[in-house]
């Protein structure tokens, strides 16, 4: 049986390597990915530190928009491995990895579960999750989230058979962990106790208020600790809920309805819906299947507690939301897994054998289309090529000068910064050694300064003669 769910792991994953590796290992990544490898890359080489991450010279000196722990988790990545851009690259995809391995191990956790060997399948619903590739390739917070949320769930599920008050405070204390990453979204879990007494029949209420407790004080504990011992820790998480938390709910607005994330994650699992109204088709002649339905509920509303906060706030984004696919897709796992036995029972030892073989083919394909496109630039091309140039120009870990109109530039920022250590300062033209502008942009003053050749496409680089 081993053998056979092999060759189902080994699809999925090679699956999952031939939509991800063709642009996981090329050069352009989305603009608060990037930013975040730059802020970890700062933070390994002596730049800011985990209380006081930095960002550039001349914008977020002191990065305050996030907790720290993400970076610092990245950080280490980048002392092991350099400063290449592959590194938050495998930073990005080991979070998957882990969270796959997680989900497997959830799975194998749930009580009463006949089918605990199939822990394949909620890694399939998961894993065919448009988000789910995208924020492997693009390195969001969210992604280190992910990891401890589930641990947390699994820590629960490990509690109900040994060691209960430490595998919840364990929970509590990867919540702790998951706000240090991303903040309050990060305490969804919490909910856990509740919806076992709501869809448990044998689990009390008192039973789910002394886990609560538990896990609360396994939480907030760690924050006690930072209170007495780190006052720069206090103060730089105090600056984060003023600035970024109270200020997405009362200043910042991304999106047109509050609806919009329950619309988004519908769509993500479009795909989970195609494959679970295919299999039901498949198999609609079992008709005595029988649903473990309490495990289902909770898992699914568990993964909505996941959801429902983040409509509290104007500012969406459709990956804000990634911890709570893992839960569902346990839950949509549940509602076809005795289908999906009876299909795959019918699968000789050769059929396997042939899947194995697809699985290994697959996994080469993957791998040569990763390694293919290494160091191919992507996203951004035509910026990416204006920046190699502009840095073969410009000394690195230096300061230029951007006219206006480029500040809010942001993902430029962030291509300087990842690849050279250079800041973009708007605010003085006449201030630094170079200027870079938009391509044919002219003004007076800039007569006197000389242009340097560089065969750009989007931008035009002057080098100031009066500079000493």
């Amino acid at each position: 049986m081993k053998n056979r769910n092999f060759s189902f792991y080994l699809i999925i994953i090679s699956v999952f390597i031939i939509i991800v590796g063709p642009e996981l290992f090329s050069n352009g990544m989305f603009m608060d990915g990037l930013w975040y490898a730059v802020i970890s890359k700062n933070m390994a080489n002596g730049f800011g530190s985990f209380w006081d991450p930095h960002f550039s010279e001349t914008i977020y000196f002191h990065f305050r928009e996030h907790p720290p722990l993400a970076f610092g988790l990245q950080s280490i990545f980048f002392k092991i491995f350099g400063d290449g851009f592959l590194t938050e690259r495998i930073y990005s995809l080991s979070t998957f990895f882990i969270t796959g391995w997680i989900i497997v191990l959830i799975w194998r956790r749930i009580p009463g579960c006949k089918f605990k060997s199939f822990g394949w399948l909620p890694l399939l619903f998961w894993s065919i999750t448009p988000v789910i590739f995208w924020s492997a390739k693009n390195n969001m917070l969210e992604n280190t989230m992910m990891i401890f949320t589930s641990l947390s769930v699994l820590f629960i599920l490990k509690s109900f058979s040994s060691n209960k008050i430490s595998f919840l405070l364990l929970a509590g204390l990867m919540l702790f962990l998951g706000f240090l990453t991303k903040g309050f979204v990060a305490f969804f879990p919490l909910s856990m106790p509740f919806w076992l007494f709501i869809f448990k029949h044998n689990y009390k209420i008192k039973q789910a208020f002394v886990d609560t407790s538990i896990m609360l004080f396994g939480t907030f504990f760690p924050f006690l600790i930072i209170f007495l011992f780190s006052p720069e820790g206090i103060t730089m998480l105090l600056q984060y809920i003023n600035k970024q938390v109270i200020g997405s709910i009362t200043n910042i607005q991304t999106v047109n309805n509050r609806f919009f994330i329950i619309f988004r994650f519908i769509q993500e699992l479009s795909p989970s819906f195609i494959i679970i109204a295919i299999i039901i088709v498949s198999t609609r002649k079992y008709r005595n299947i029988k649903l473990n339905n309490r495990w289902i509920y909770l898992f699914a509303f568990l993964g909505l507690s996941g959801i429902m906060p983040i409509m509290i706030s104007m500012k969406q984004s459709g990956f804000y939301i990634l911890p709570a696919y893992p839960f569902l897709s346990i839950a949509l796992a549940m509602t076809v897994a005795e289908r999906i036995s009876s299909l795959t029972g019918r699968i000789t030892d050769r059929g396997f054998k042939v899947l194995r073989l697809i699985g290994f083919v697959l996994f080469i394909t993957g791998m040569g289309l990763a390694v293919l496109n290494t160091g191919k630039i992507g996203r951004d091309k035509e910026k990416i090529s204006d920046i190699y140039k502009i840095i073969n120009s410009v000394e690195k870990d230096s300061v230029i000068s951007i006219e206006p109109q480029l500040y809010s530039d942001w993902s430029l920022h962030g291509y300087f910064q990842r690849y050279a250590g250079i800041s973009l300062d708007y605010t003085n033209y006449k201030q630094h050694r170079y200027l870079l502008v938009n391509k044919g942009h002219f003004e007076n003053f800039m007569a006197k300064y000389k242009k340097i050749p560089i065969g750009s496409n989007l931008y035009d680089l002057y080098k100031n003669p009066e500079y000493k």
